[in-house]
């Protein structure tokens, strides 16, 4: 498999929520701390990607603020892309606890020969639980000085997509469950029971 780097996106403005879904509990864990326990077997490098770098210093992580500020994920993308020692990254929002490590190496083993690796379930494509190469960068900075709002999938036809299906993942341990995430103090308590229940 290619080397990856996981970057943990935590940049957003949580608008919906009324505070850092990044901070939130999940026990006695951060959802940062928490997914970063999950990932930790599963990459040899992790960035958090952050415009709020102190708040994160004691995960002893690089947290990164974005390089092209206010441009979305796709800023944070971006600058993970130039800084990661990895030729690839795997990005995911910090608001998915439900890691599965079956489809995070089944997205690993497609993405040879893509520059995006990327699911598609109900909602559509998921670009922050998705794989990101090296290659991307010409064309992200191109569409961010282009576009201002830096919608991540504005990019994709300028380059290799590698689209993982439904089908494809409902054959895969937690798969569908992995796209679970928690936008509103409601999502939250809902992902909350689900993890204590173990019926995620």
């Amino acid at each position: 498999m290619v080397d990856i780097t996981a970057v943990v996106m935590a940049g957003g403005k949580s608008l919906r929520m009324g505070s850092d879904k990044a901070l939130l509990k999940i026990g006695n864990l951060t959802a940062v701390e928490f997914q970063l326990q999950r990932l930790r077997p599963l990459f040899d490098e992790i960035i958090l990607s952050t415009n709020a770098p102190e708040e994160f210093r004691h995960l002893d992580i690089p947290c990164l603020p974005d390089i092209i500020p206010d441009r979305g994920p796709l800023g944070g993308i971006y600058t993970a892309l130039l800084r990661a020692k990895n030729p690839y990254i795997f990005a995911i929002a910090c608001d998915m606890p439900f890691v599965s490590a079956a489809l995070i190496d089944y997205l690993k083993e497609k993405c040879e020969g893509y520059d995006v690796t990327v699911p598609e379930t109900d909602r559509g494509l998921e670009p922050l639980h998705a794989i990101y190469s090296r290659d991307c960068i010409p064309a992200i900075k191109k569409h961010l000085e282009a576009d201002s709002k830096g919608r991540v999938i504005g990019f994709f036809p300028d380059v290799r997509v590698r689209v993982i299906t439904k089908e494809e993942i409902a054959q895969i341990e937690g798969g569908p469950q992995a796209f679970l995430n928690f936008n509103t103090p409601k999502d939250y308590q809902i992902a909350l029971e689900l993890l204590r229940t173990g019926k995620a």
